[in-house]
């Protein structure tokens, strides 16, 4: 899978994970969106993107 793509799905994840009614949902939210966006913007190692 792409670095990109999972690094999107990852910040969708931490998105949506806001919606739910469990205790730790904000800190589950902040480490998905954190480390999605970092995927994201992170050059990857290869540099066919």
């Amino acid at each position: 899978m792409n670095q990109k793509i999972l690094g999107i799905l990852l910040i969708i994840f931490g998105g949506l994970v806001l919606y739910s009614n469990q205790e730790g949902k904000m800190l589950v939210s902040a480490v998905c969106v954190g480390v999605g966006s970092g995927l994201y913007f992170f050059p990857s190692k290869n540099k066919k993107d």
